[in-house]
C-alpha cells in the first residue's frame, strides 16, 4: 500500500491537506507529521511520497539524499528563481500551496501508482 506523508506544521492545514489526500486516494495510507519528523521516521513509516514545504524539502534532501526522488514540494511562490531551487534539490515535483485537489490527484497519481 502507498504511503504518503505529509509533513506541516500548521494543525488546519495538516488536518486539510490530509483529509484531501484520503479522499483522492483511498487506497494509500496517510500519515501527518510536523516539520521536525526526523528522516529516520520518514523511512520507518515507508513512505512512496513525503509532502512537504521547499525549506523542510531541502532538509529532508540534505540529511537523507535518498528522500529527494520522491519528495514533492508545497511554496506559495512559483517564479524561476522558486523553481530552480527545487529542481536544484532534486525533489520530483513542486506544487503551489496551497494545493488544489486537482493538482494532488495530477502530481501525485503516478507517484503512488508506479
Amino acid at each position: 500500500m502507498p504511503v504518503i506523508l505529509v509533513l506541516e506544521d500548521d494543525t488546519a492545514t495538516r488536518d486539510a491537506l490530509t483529509e484531501t489526500l484520503r479522499r483522492l486516494f483511498p487506497r494509500s495510507r496517510v500519515i501527518a507529521s510536523r516539520t521536525d519528523a526526523e528522516p529516520a521516521a520518514v523511512e520507518r513509516e515507508g513512505a512512496t511520497v513525503v509532502l512537504a514545504t521547499l525549506p523542510v524539502a531541502e532538509r529532508l534532501c540534505r540529511e537523507t539524499a535518498c528522500l529527494a526522488a520522491r519528495t514533492v514540494a508545497l511554496t506559495h511562490a512559483m517564479g524561476p528563481d522558486t523553481l530552480m531551487r527545487a529542481e536544484a534539490l532534486g525533489v520530483c515535483a513542486s506544487l503551489r500551496a496551497p494545493a488544489s485537489a486537482e493538482h494532488l490527484r495530477t502530481v501525485l497519481g503516478p507517484l503512488l501508482d508506479g
